[in-house]
């Protein structure tokens, strides 16, 4: 589902992200752990596509996120701690917006919605 192979990413002499290779497979929970500066937001930006890779290669369900960033943006969620300026809504609310931002089909994205909120048990 996720899969990254040497994924590296460089601002002038620091290396944020070294070489970072890994795979994450439908049903598995994957966490990236350590202190602040370690790379953990870098990694997430360049696997969602918000930040290009130095060196190296991230892909989301078979798509290069690079070579194929919209196929790869429109299989994966992405949530960074901080979203600005989305403070203010309710989560229903959010994924409302979310929803209707991604150019789905009224009736299939809140079916789904509806589908995942059930199964999250978040009524």
């Amino acid at each position: 589902m996720i899969e990254t192979e040497q994924l590296t990413r460089r601002y002038g002499t620091l290396t944020a992200v070294d070489a970072l290779s890994f795979r994450a497979e439908p049903g598995q929970v994957l966490g990236l752990l350590g202190p602040n500066g370690a790379g953990k937001s870098t990694v997430m930006r360049m696997i969602a596509g918000f930040l290009r890779p130095t060196a190296g290669t991230a892909r989301v369900c078979g798509h290069d996120v690079r070579k194929e960033s919209l196929k790869a943006k429109r299989a994966l969620g992405y949530l960074p701690e901080g979203a600005p300026s989305y403070g203010e809504l309710t989560v229903r609310e959010f994924l409302t917006f979310i929803v209707r931002s991604r150019g789905l089909p009224a009736d299939q994205g809140f079916r789904r919605f509806e589908e995942v909120v059930g199964h999250l048990q978040l009524e």
